[in-house]
């Protein structure tokens, strides 16, 4: 809570409660912290502080705290490089060259992914893998079956693939360091403490999408501190009310007692409701100013008597129709893996509803990662 109040201490009352609701009350965290039993939400506030120090141009205390973060819990490591560079060049300005072997350190036991797989790039090199193998085995090829599959519940020591080239844990890290270049040439040429927050959340995106042994609930790493710039912009807000409702359903199979289903699938309606009231609120109330403040411009300039103030506000908080088309396929995918696979299907291919899940969510996480690259590239 401290970290969330040191990133809004300086917005206007509105947006700082829409940040304390989008933060706090995130379904996902309620999810992983209170009922998964997963204590993250005290490492996203060391993570917010340290951001918080960043944006306030006290880089030494915003190094710090990440440093102490990484103590704690290596799978943060991730932001190293945006961290690396940012200090460097906003507080060294020049200095000792250190390289990033130390995220490529950390020990890898486990396999490419889990039984149920994070909503990230190797749910689609996976799906191709079988996709392919399937293929080859109608024609009459013989396909050996790998001993740990991706959909036999197991996590392998190695990424069982049959047709496609194995992946390593050095394969991920470069794959990650490849996505990262484009943020960390930005932070480099152009190193301001407005943008390290979207730096950093950038950074986690790539960890998450292009990772090694990637854990679902890693989402939550870049949707807290995107919801402390979802308050700055219009497309801002659409963006994370689109991520926020996909990071949080990617995490529903991790609640799957029967009791459990109405607690989680409550949590997310209401606060996606929450959310959607609250932004359009402030960017109702933002566009009723504009208009009136356009409109008063307008009547100085031309000299016109009488002219009318009414603020026609036209829309306010309104999401295109392929991000309603995405949300509604988020519906259909349930309404399938929890009504209609048992009843048409039975015990067949029981894998199928989380496979669902993995695929329609990871496709909204790419879209993510492609739209924050795109707004840290175009901020200057």
């Amino acid at each position: 809570m401290y970290g969330v109040y040191r990133c809004t201490s300086n917005l206007p009352s509105l947006k700082r409660n829409l940040v304390w609701i989008l933060a706090v009350w995130s379904p996902g965290l309620v999810i992983v912290d209170h009922l998964h039993f997963q204590y993250n939400g005290f490492l996203f506030g060391w993570l917010l502080l340290s951001i918080s120090f960043l944006a306030q141009g006290r880089d030494l205390m915003g190094g710090f705290l990440f440093a102490v973060l990484l103590c704690f819990k290596h799978l943060f490591a991730v932001a190293a490089p945006v961290y690396f560079v940012y200090l460097l060049r906003h507080y060294c300005r020049g200095g000792l060259v250190k390289g990033f072997a130390r995220l490529s350190a950390a020990a890898y036991g486990p396999g490419l992914c889990h039984a149920y797989w994070a909503p990230n790039f190797w749910v689609f090199y996976i799906m191709l893998d079988k996709g392919i193998a399937f293929l080859l085995t109608k024609f009459g090829f013989n396909i050996p079956s790998p001993a740990a599959s991706f959909t036999g519940g197991l996590v392998g020591d190695a990424s069982p693939f049959v047709i496609l080239p194995q992946i390593t844990p050095m394969t991920t890290f470069i794959l990650v360091l490849l996505a990262l270049s484009p943020c960390l040439i930005k932070t480099w040429m152009d190193p301001r403490p407005r943008l390290i927050t979207r730096s950093v959340a950038y950074a986690y995106t790539c960890g998450f999408l292009f990772g090694w042994h990637v854990h679902e609930k890693a989402s939550l790493h870049f949707v807290i501190p995107l919801a402390i710039v979802a308050v700055e912009s219009m497309e801002d807000a659409k963006h994370y009310f689109m991520l926020s409702i996909v990071s949080s359903y990617s995490l529903f199979p991790l609640l799957y007692e029967a009791q459990e289903y109405p607690i989680k699938v409550l949590l997310l309606l209401l606060h996606s409701i929450l959310i959607w009231f609250c932004f359009s609120a402030q960017f109702t109330k933002n566009k009723a100013m504009k208009s009136t403040l356009q409109a008063d411009k307008k009547a100085a300039q031309f000299e016109l008597k009488g002219s009318s103030r009414t603020a026609a506000v036209n829309g306010g908080f309104v999401l295109g129709w392929l991000a309603k088309s995405y949300l509604f396929g988020v519906l259909v995918v349930e309404i399938w893996g929890q009504f209609l696979h048992p009843y048409l299907l039975g015990d067949k291919f029981p894998f199928v509803p989380l496979m669902l899940i993995s695929i329609y969510c990871a496709l909204g996480i790419l879209y993510s990662w492609i739209w924050q690259l795109t707004q840290i590239m175009i901020l200057s």
